[in-house]
């Protein structure tokens, strides 16, 4: 069997969770029984650096995507398929596995496919498959169900995008005429707001009927598909796979020593980084306690944000990265790993590597961290704010409350996973 994998980057150089997945996939279905030929795709982004390195004989760049107008390009449609057409006849996949969704890995992509063909599969890695400001999280403030609805996605992304609530409740009732979406100007871009969302949603619908399975990672994000139209027949859930765990040992007590605390992964809001400085920052100063932070991520303004921050507080320490071999034997050096994501998560790898490392975790309960330690343990649940992770910090600093029991053996590898992914591919 062939297998053509799309995505919107490669692994190396982008190391998201994203690419980590089908890095570890490929490999994993080289070695099934009867192994897989897959090649690994992604158009190049037209505004980074060449490549420093050939990217490998698995994987494929290809020229960057034109950009076409603002509705297509809401509706994942691209201005062109610069040497895509060419792949699909030149390696002859028998399925094309989408695990991406803009126009870079979206429609174009599978009707180009879908007209030779060709079997459809599409991984929902992230919530913004179903989210045009990306974080399923309404008006930043709380997560949402996921349904596409054009008066309430546009609403949302105008508030995301800095325009007053009232303003953009407005604005999200109506459909900007005379004005087109690509009138010149703010104030069009504004007023057509709507149109662009609907174009999304267009999209999206267009896109159901020809994936011939979705693939799901958590339970909650098989239920946001559904609420989009998705049949429930043509979804199913496979859960990701970590790293192979380190043989378990028993973990120190604490003694006299300050609390080992680790947060690690892509610094980004939607992460809940802040969540965790504003609440140490809370605490007393006497209180024993240091956080370290690792990963990439720190050159956003975001990140830059957070490092001011940072400034004069010797608690909490920004360690830069960890190469992947060094991940889980230093992970396994800390007492709680902290995961205070703002979105629901679809794995999440983080919460994985700490299962493998058998460091237990404090995490949000939300998403996928909250179906993985209620299904397997290994950690305690709290709401994402920084009252509620202050007051869990102090109690566990000061001995008032237990860390949390690592999670056993959880036994999911991704060899399990590429068996368990075989029967999508077949037609």
């Amino acid at each position: 069997m062939r297998i053509l994998h799309l995505s919107d980057a490669l692994h190396p150089p982008v190391t998201g969770g994203t690419e980590v997945f089908i890095d570890r996939l490929l490999a994993a279905q080289a070695r099934l029984p009867q192994p897989v030929q897959a090649l690994w795709a992604a158009h190049a982004d037209p505004g980074s650096d060449p490549p420093a390195a050939d990217p490998g004989a698995d994987r494929l760049l290809l020229p960057p995507v034109p950009p076409a107008d603002r509705c297509r390009r809401l509706a994942m449609e691209a201005g062109g398929l610069p040497g895509f057409a060419a792949l699909l006849d030149g390696f002859r996949p028998q399925v094309l596995h989408l695990h991406s969704w803009s126009d870079r890995c979206g429609l174009s992509h599978v009707l180009a496919a879908r007209a030779r063909g060709i079997r459809v599969v599409m991984t929902v890695h992230a919530p913004g498959f179903t989210c045009l400001q990306g974080s399923l999280r309404f008006r930043r403030r709380q997560v949402c169900d996921g349904r596409i609805d054009d008066r309430r996605c546009t609403d949302c992304r105008l508030v995301n995008g800095g325009v007053p609530a009232p303003l953009a409740a407005l604005v999200a009732c109506q459909n900007g005429w005379p004005l087109g979406p690509d009138s010149p100007g703010r104030l069009a871009h504004l007023l057509t707001a709507r149109p662009l969302t609907a174009a999304f949603r267009r999209g999206w619908q267009r896109l159901l009927p020809e994936v011939a399975a979705f693939h799901v990672l958590a339970r909650w994000s098989a239920e946001v598909l559904q609420r989009n139209g998705v049949p429930m027949e043509r979804v199913h859930l496979v859960r990701s796979a970590g790293p192979v765990p380190l043989p378990p040992r028993p973990r120190p007590p604490r003694g006299a020593a300050p609390l080992r605390l680790v947060w690690w992964g892509r610094c980004a809001e939607v992460k809940g980084v802040h969540l965790l400085v504003e609440a140490i920052r809370r605490l007393p100063a006497e209180l024993p306690l240091q956080l370290d932070l690792w990963g990439p991520g720190w050159d956003s303004p975001y990140g830059r944000r957070l490092q001011r921050r940072l400034d004069g507080d010797p608690r909490i320490r920004h360690r830069g990265c960890l190469p992947p071999a060094d991940l889980l034997p230093r992970l396994a050096g800390y007492d709680l790993g902290l995961l205070p994501s703002l979105w629901p998560e679809t794995g999440p790898l983080t919460l994985l590597e700490a299962f493998a490392a058998g460091l237990p975790v404090a995490g949000s309960d939300l998403g996928g961290i909250a179906e993985l330690i209620g299904d397997h343990g290994g950690g305690v649940l709290l709401p994402p704010t920084p009252q509620a992770w202050r007051a869990f910090l102090a109690a566990i600093a000061r001995g008032e409350r237990p860390l949390p029991a690592p999670a056993g053996v959880v036994g999911r590898t991704v060899d399990t996973l590429a068996r368990e992914l075989q029967p999508l591919y077949a037609p």
